[in-house]
């Protein structure tokens, strides 16, 4: 598969739901083998951001998950 421009949905959820790359809404109509993989780095990258963030700012980390919240993400594929 050639590399490609795709850009994901990501949500954040409180209360232990944590972040969840969702279906891509640019570039491609489904997963497939390769959307896949890249769901599950999107997703343990956005979870390492936001264990690095608590551990440097509490307040601010946990204001952030105050809110669900959700907003879209380019990466090459």
């Amino acid at each position: 598969m050639a590399d490609q421009r795709v850009a994901f949905r990501v949500h954040f959820t409180p209360n232990g739901g944590g972040y969840s790359a969702l279906e891509p809404v640019t570039g491609a109509s489904g997963w497939g083998k390769d959307l896949a993989e890249a769901r599950t780095v999107i997703t343990e990258a956005l979870e390492l951001y936001f264990s690095e963030a608590c551990r440097e700012d509490v307040e601010k980390a946990l204001a952030r998950r105050a809110d669900a919240w959700s907003g879209d993400v380019d990466i090459m594929v």
